[in-house]
């Protein structure tokens, strides 16, 4: 029996301050498996104390032991016929809209209340004075890249969707330099192949931002600058909207930190749009 189903077993059994933190760990699964027990003690506004009782009304000997388990539970994703099930037991109707655009929103604000201000700023020092930009995710990673290549590409040249790895081709990293930086996109499920494209790229020397979801610990190893984002929603499908978020915050950022070139990057690219060369008039 996997966590959230011992939480609702006992749900019943619990006092009003354990049931507090039940509630609030059926709709924050990731900050309960990587927040120290002061911090989310904090975030639930309710004592450490509390928190530890709710472990052990679950049979867990403290908040630790817990937390094992659901890095256990984390490090195997339910499959979409599980997913779909939860969905259909938790909302329906009206209700569905609210709990999907609510969770949305929850994934966005704890993954910034997360990310680190030092971090989104190596981030952007590393796409400003980068040779070039690469972009790259598999599966529905590759809507990221997509849609991150087309924000960045509005504000600095030289920016490119990395294509190694379709259609069996990797040969596209060794044109990869130390003076190159890749945004990849690494969100279950990702494919082996991305996985074994990072230390490819590590080789190169190329600098690496690594935006994924926990557990990362195999993962971080081979990346220059790690981004974690929140995006399980417990919907059917994992929400995109806190790296969506990301992208339209780094775009916006190197183009303030770029200044004057940026302008004159954006100028010629509006000179190209008058000439009628994209649009065919």
């Amino acid at each position: 029996m996997n966590t959230v189903n011992r939480v609702d077993q006992c749900f019943d059994e619990m006092t009003k301050s354990e049931r507090c933190v039940a509630v609030f760990f059926r709709e924050h699964l990731n900050d309960f498996a990587f927040f120290t027990l002061d911090k989310l003690a904090d975030a639930i506004n309710i004592s450490t104390t509390s928190v530890i009782r709710f472990c052990r009304r679950l049979g867990f000997a403290g908040f630790k032991d817990f937390q094992d388990a659901l890095h256990s539970d984390i490090m195997h994703q339910p499959d979409l016929l599980d997913k779909f099930h939860r969905t259909w037991n938790t909302s329906m109707g009206d209700e569905l809209l609210t709990q999907t655009v609510h969770q949305g929103i929850r994934c966005i604000q704890n993954t910034f209340h997360t990310i680190s201000y030092e971090t989104l700023a190596e981030s952007v020092k590393l796409l400003v004075k980068a040779k070039r930009v690469f972009t790259f995710g598999m599966k529905e990673s590759y809507a990221l890249t997509h849609y991150t290549y087309t924000r960045l590409l509005t504000v600095r040249d030289n920016v490119f969707i990395l294509n190694a790895g379709y259609n069996g081709e990797v040969e596209p990293i060794l044109s990869l330099t130390e003076e190159d930086v890749c945004i990849v996109f690494l969100f279950h499920r990702y494919t082996k192949l991305t996985l074994q494209i990072l230390p490819l790229l590590q080789k190169q020397g190329t600098k690496i931002i690594l935006v994924t979801s926990a557990p990362f610990d195999q993962v971080q190893k081979y990346c220059t600058v790690l981004i974690p984002c929140i995006v399980d929603a417990n919907g059917i499908k994992n929400s995109s909207l806190a790296p969506i978020c990301l992208a339209d915050y780094l775009c916006n950022a190197v183009a303030m930190q770029n200044g004057n070139a940026t302008v004159r990057y954006m100028q010629q690219s509006e000179k190209l749009f008058d000439s009628g060369a994209v649009l065919g008039s």
